[in-house]
This record gives structure tokens, sequence and C-alpha cells, in this order.
């Protein structure tokens, strides 16, 4: 299995620049286990260096009251690229470790799959652990005759081919030239929400495991059944939770105030719930119907059934209360 790689030499760099004598490190799950070897190197630069080990769910979830409290110079933040640019924080991407006998192994397979369906121009997306693999990729897809496209995206991305649960741009500027998407990475999250923002055919091409797989249309079909049931629920529902997050990258307080005016237009009862850390265990007993989710998309999208309490996006809400259609349902999205 590829290593995952984490060089820690820019984050001393910026640190000794800083003279920081405080440093929070944010580490993600599938590092934790080096925690105290990521905690020894960055010593050489800051003498006192605080692992937040509350979990983290991307660059959208900074430490940024952890930084007042513990009067912290500056934050390393490992894992993602950055999306709001901060003077005292620095973003270590991490990637894996793919050589060129394993990147030509996942090319052979992927092209098998575009001779059987008879692609040859295609968009090259991945997430940010595995967009340092995507120029080597279109290269060698361009010697059998396949035109790949890594778009560039908006602000908000920080790596070009790179795409968030959040922003899908850099696949739907080049939309117009592509028949299909290649995603190049883990998981499924990302894939579905490609299925959503082109309406084209998705390919998954797992490195971790090797295989090589579309996202039909009865994965997307079988998803929109679940959330029009969820819906239709919420359509019966008297009173709604609106959950408020106050984590930098996701706080849509504006949002929640126009769900709040909406839902009580209908003659229905609104709470605003403000929360950090967005889970389910923390809902018991509150007393509502149907919660409505402003943080993270992916709270809904990705772990809907393992919630007790109904809970719904934004635009859900809004179908739900008669202020939308059916028709103008989206996997809510973020501000670009």
């Amino acid at each position: 299995m590829p290593e995952l790689i984490v060089d820690l030499e820019g984050a001393k760099k910026f640190l000794r620049e800083k003279q920081a004598k405080t440093a929070i490190v944010q580490i993600p799950e599938g590092l934790k286990t080096k925690t105290t070897q990521i905690i020894d190197e960055l010593k050489e630069a800051c003498e006192n260096v605080f692992a937040k080990m509350d979990p983290c769910f991307g660059a959208c979830d900074l430490p940024l009251n952890d930084m007042k409290a513990l009067n912290a110079d500056a934050v390393i933040h490992i894992g993602h690229g950055a999306i709001h640019p901060h003077k005292n924080i620095i973003y270590i991407p991490c990637h894996y470790d793919l050589g060129e006998k394993e990147l030509e192994k996942n090319v052979s397979a992927l092209l098998k799959e575009l001779e059987k369906r008879k692609i040859n121009s295609i968009a090259l997306v991945s997430n940010v652990q595995y967009s340092n693999a995507l120029p080597g990729i279109k290269e060698k897809l361009f010697r059998h005759g396949i035109k790949s496209f890594i778009g560039k995206g908006t602000s908000r991305i920080a790596t070009q081919g790179q795409v968030l649960g959040c922003n899908y741009s850099v696949v739907e500027e080049v939309q117009p030239a592509v028949q299909a998407s290649v995603y190049f990475g883990d998981g499924y999250f990302h894939p579905m929400g490609l299925v959503f923002s082109t309406k084209k055919p998705v390919i998954v091409v797992n490195p971790l495991h090797g295989t090589v797989e579309e996202i039909s249309e009865k994965n997307r079909d079988r998803f929109m059944r679940k959330r029009f049931a969820a819906i239709a629920k919420a359509s019966q529902a008297k009173k709604f939770g609106i959950i408020v997050t106050v984590k930098s990258g996701q706080r849509q307080k504006e949002k929640a105030l126009k769900l709040k005016e909406a839902i009580e237009r209908h003659g229905k009862q609104a709470y605003l719930l403000e929360m950090d850390l967005v889970v389910e265990s923390y809902m018991t007993g509150i007393g509502v119907d149907c919660l409505v989710n402003t943080a993270c998309n992916r709270i809904v999208l990705d772990d809907s059934d393992n919630w007790k309490t109904l809970i719904i996006n934004p635009t859900e809400c809004l179908i739900a209360i008669g202020e939308k259609t059916w028709e103008e349902w989206v996997p809510d999205e973020f501000p670009h």
C-alpha cells in the first residue's frame, strides 16, 4: 500500500520566520499514530507544540479559538490545501507516494475501462492527497490518445484538479470538452458529488485497492430516492432545529437566520442550535421533528442514515416548506 508522505520542512521554516514560541499542529486521523514524531520534529523550530486531538474535518475546520486560548503564535494544518489564507497558519498537504510501477498499473486499468466505454476525453480530478499524481497520469493517457483536462477551479481550490465536498468547480469548468470525469482517489463521497455536478459518467480509480469502477445512474437514483423521502417526511414537521457551527470555514449564520424566517413564515417553529462539533449524540432529546444542517454538507449527504432525528440540508428544508420545488434540489454548497 502507498505510504502517506508529510514534509514538515516548510512548517519548520514558517515557525522560525515567525519566531514562534507556541504552536498548534492539526493532524488528520490517518496520521495520529505519528503524533509524537511530528511534535518532535516541529520542536526543532518551536519550543511549545500542542497537538490538537479533536477530529479535523478539513481546511474549513481551523482551531482559531484554540489559538486565542493558548496564546499560540502559529497553526500547522496538516493534510489539506489552503481554503482561507491566514498569516499565522501554514497548510501542509499530505500526498501518497505512488511509484512508477503503481501508477502504470492504475493507468492501464483505466485505459481498459475507457476503451470499453469508447471514451477519449476526460476531466481528471482527485482529492488533495492524490493531486500530485494527476500530471503524470495525464501524460500517460495522452500517449494512448486520451485527452485529459485538469481544471483550476475557484480561489477556494488549492491545487489544480482538486475537488472538495463543497466545491467541484475544477470539473465544471471543463465539462463542454469531456465525455466523462475520472476521480483518482479513495472513497465514494467525492465521486457522488461529481455525479450531481456534471450529469456525465464518473469513473473511480482507487489506487489503494487497485480497482476501477463507474458510479452509475443507479447509485444516483438510489441516493435521490432517500433524499426525497427525507424531504417528504420533513414537510410534516412542525418544529425545526437549525444547526449552525462556529467552525471558521463552515459558519453560515446568515443562511441560518434566513431559514428561520422562512420556516416561521409557514407557521412552523424554528430553533437556532449552535455547535462546534456536529454529531448525532449531542442532539438526544432536544424535542424537534427535523434538523436542518448549515454546517458541512457531508454530515447529511454521507451520514444521515446514522442520525436518529431526521436531518436535511437547507435547500431540502426550503423544498419541504414549499419555498422551492423538487426540481430545484441541489447538494448544498458553501460560497466559493
